[in-house]
């Protein structure tokens, strides 16, 4: 693995607030001990997002649920452009990667433009993602 990089999880006051909540039902008796089973998918929420670089493929992993493996063959162009984020919070630019069978997967990584100039370095077959020409 050349690069991992973790974005879009939940901000450290919402994650404790909600083990908080989850705690003060558990001592004061209205939750059973099943509830300290939501624990675990809140703390993956809380990591968010992972992308890992690999010479030949990106690996996108979701914090819940399966993930997804984009081979580099299959990137037909690699941008950074702005993404709009949604109603209540500001947009910002976002790493755009344009797949051969027309999709766009959009990541707002933290900084794009490095993460792009990487990725188009892997793409033109210039380095082995080191760093160095030649491999």
């Amino acid at each position: 693995m050349l690069l991992e990089v973790a974005f879009a999880g939940l901000s450290p006051w919402v994650f404790w607030a909600g083990v908080g909540l989850v705690a003060s039902g558990f001592v004061l008796g209205e939750a059973s001990w099943l509830a300290l089973a939501l624990l675990y998918p809140w703390w993956r929420l809380r990591q968010g997002w992972r992308l890992r670089l690999f010479p030949d493929h990106l690996s996108l992993h979701p914090p819940l649920g399966l993930s997804r493996r984009i081979p580099l063959e299959g990137v037909r162009e690699v941008e950074v452009a702005y993404w709009p984020a949604g109603p209540f919070s500001r947009g910002r630019r976002a790493l755009v990667l344009h797949l051969e069978n027309g999709e766009g997967v959009p990541l707002p990584v933290p900084d794009p433009e490095a993460l792009a100039a990487r990725i188009r370095e892997l793409l033109k077959g210039r380095t082995s993602g080191s760093g160095f020409r030649g491999g």
